[in-house]
């Protein structure tokens, strides 16, 4: 995964990038990202002062959050809940429609196995 960060009115450490960067990794284990674009903003006299925009690039609709507080930590943990909260709802709409489809498929196999024996 590629991970740009463009972190302004905040002091940009190494270790923050590299905490930042772990949150994500974690997320890859859930579905596979290739591209995470981050921002994050410190914005002077507005309460909560600190903002965070993820994009992730996935196979699919692409997943993007947004979140404000006034901690990084606290910001950063309301991204990566919201972002865990989009990839499993979207994976409970995947195995939801995987079901009904084998569903479908097994009553019209039924049935067409039904009509045949009446026709014949």
């Amino acid at each position: 995964m590629t991970i740009q960060f463009r972190i302004r009115g905040l002091n940009a450490t190494a270790s923050l990038r590299k905490w930042l960067g772990q949150q994500l990794e974690g997320l890859h284990s859930l579905t596979p990202v290739s591209i995470a674009d981050v921002r994050i903003e410190r914005q002077q006299g507005a309460s909560p002062s600190i903002q965070a925009y993820v994009h992730l690039a996935v196979a699919g609709p692409d997943i993007h959050t947004t979140a404000c507080d006034h901690t990084i930590q606290t910001v950063w943990l309301k991204v990566i809940k919201n972002l865990k909260r989009q990839i499993e709802g979207r994976k409970t709409k995947q195995e939801a429609r995987h079901k009904r489809t084998s569903e479908l498929r097994a009553v019209s196999n039924r049935w067409a196995g039904g009509s045949v024996g009446a026709s014949g």
